[in-house]
C-alpha cells in the first residue's frame, strides 16, 4: 500500500495509522479494552507481532480520534478471512466504539480506507462481513456469498477506488511491450504468414488474464516451416516454454502455438492459432472483434472490466459471456452475471456476436 499522511486531522477528528504512531501503546490498550472476539484476536496479532504474517506485507490499521480518545478501528490488509490470493485489498476489523455508534464514524475510516486504495492504483476494495444493509449506506455493493477461513459463510462487499479504466490500460500498454520483446508479427511474416490480433486485447478488454490472442493464416499447415517462426519468437531468455496441438486433421483444422513469457516477474501466455488462409475460421473472429469494438461505449466497456476484474481466479467464464451479457443483456454487477449465466449455460461455442 502506498502511504497518505500519517496523521488526517478535521475539527476535533483525526486519523493516525498504528504502524507509524507515536502513541503505539494507547492505541493497543483501546483494541485490548473491545469486548469483541474479532477485536481481540486483532489485538494478538499485533502482540504477538504477527500482524503482517497473518494478514500481508504493508497492511494499515487506522485509528479514527476524536479529542484523542479512541472512536473506531479497521485494517486494509492484502489478505482476510476468505481464502482468494487474486482479489485484495481487504477491509477488515471494522468497529465503533459504543458511545460513538449512530454518527456515522465508521464511514470517515472506511472512507479513507478506499482513497489509500485507490492512491496504490486498486479499481476495488474488498470487505468480508455478516451484516446486511450496513455497508450499502457507504457505497459498498454485494459481491457474493463465500465460505471463511472458519468454515462459516460471508457475505463478500466491494466498493470502487480508483478508475478501473486506466488499470486496463496499463495492462494494454504491457501486452504490447511482450508483443514487441517477442516480435511475433515479424517471426511469422517471415515465413509468409498473415498475423492478425484477436480476444480481449485487441477489443481494448484485457484485465485481469495476461492472454494475448493471435490468429495466424498460412496456405498451408506444415510443421516444420512454422517451427522456424517459432523458433524465432522463442529464443528470448525470458520465455519459460511453449506447447504445440497439431489438430490440422480434425474439424478444427489448425495448429495450437502457446509461449510463455516472463516479463518482469509476472508471466504472459501468448496464444496463437495457426489456421488455413480461405477456410470457414478465415476471419469470423476478427470480424466478432470489430462488432463488438464498434458496440462498446465508455460504459458498457467500464462494467465489462469490472466484471472481468470481480471475477474469482476459480471460475472460468469466457470473454465472450461477458461481452454478451454486459451488451446485450443489459447486466452490470456480478451478481447480475451469475443469475444471467445460470439463464445461459455454456454450451460449446457461443457464436454471439452485435
Amino acid at each position: 500500500m502506498v502511504k497518505r499522511a500519517a496523521v488526517w486531522m478535521e475539527g476535533a477528528m483525526k486519523i493516525v495509522e498504528y504502524f507509524e504512531s507515536q502513541e503505539k501503546n494507547a492505541l493497543l490498550e483501546a483494541v485490548g479494552h473491545c469486548q469483541w472476539e474479532a477485536a481481540k484476536f486483532l489485538w494478538n496479532l499485533l502482540m504477538e507481532n504477527s500482524f503482517e504474517k497473518t494478514l500481508g506485507d504493508n497492511g494499515k490499521l487506522f485509528f479514527l480520534l476524536e479529542e484523542e480518545k479512541v472512536v473506531s478501528f479497521l485494517t486494509l490488509t492484502t489478505q482476510d478471512c476468505i481464502v482468494a490470493p487474486d482479489q485484495f485489498p481487504w477491509i477488515g476489523f471494522v468497529y465503533t466504539f459504543p458511545q460513538y455508534r449512530g454518527r456515522h464514524c465508521a464511514g470517515i475510516l472506511l472512507e479513507h480506507a478506499r482513497k489509500c486504495a485507490a492512491d496504490a492504483g486498486f479499481p476495488f476494495v474488498y470487505l468480508a462481513t455478516d451484516h446486511v444493509g450496513l455497508y450499502e449506506k457507504y457505497g459498498f455493493q454485494y459481491l457474493e456469498n463465500r465460505k471463511c477461513i472458519h468454515n462459516t459463510e460471508s457475505r463478500i462487499y466491494v466498493v470502487p477506488a480508483s478508475d478501473i479504466t486506466g488499470t486496463a490500460d496499463a495492462m494494454q500498454r504491457t501486452a504490447r511491450r511482450v508483443i514487441q520483446r517477442l516480435e511475433i508479427s515479424e517471426a511469422w511474416q517471415s515465413i509468409g504468414a498473415k498475423v492478425r490480433m484477436v480476444g480481449s486485447m485487441a477489443m481494448g478488454l484485457l484485465m485481469k488474464h495476461r492472454d494475448i490472442d493471435f490468429h495466424i493464416y498460412t496456405d498451408r499447415l506444415d510443421g516444420a516451416e512454422s517451427f522456424k517462426a517459432i523458433a524465432r519468437i522463442c529464443a528470448g531468455e525470458n520465455v519459460t516454454r511453449m506447447e504445440y496441438r497439431n489438430l490440422a486433421a480434425t474439424e478444427e483444422a489448425c495448429f495450437e502455438w502457446h509461449v510463455w513469457y516472463n516479463l518482469d516477474g509476472e508471466e504472459w501466455q501468448i496464444d496463437m492459432i495457426q489456421i488455413l488462409s480461405g477456410s470457414q475460421f478465415d476471419g469470423y473472429f476478427e470480424n466478432v472483434v470489430g462488432r463488438i469494438k464498434a458496440a462498446l461505449t465508455p460504459e458498457t466497456r467500464r462494467a465489462i472490466l469490472e466484471l472481468k476484474y470481480l471475477t474469482p481466479a476459480t471460475e472460468h467464464i469466457m470473454g465472450i459471456e461477458y461481452y454478451q451479457a454486459v451488451i446485450a443483456d443489459g447486466v452490470r454487477t456480478y451478481p447480475q452475471l451469475t443469475q444471467w449465466r445460470r439463464a445461459h449455460p455454456s454450451k460449446g461455442i457461443n457464436v454471439w456476436c452485435p
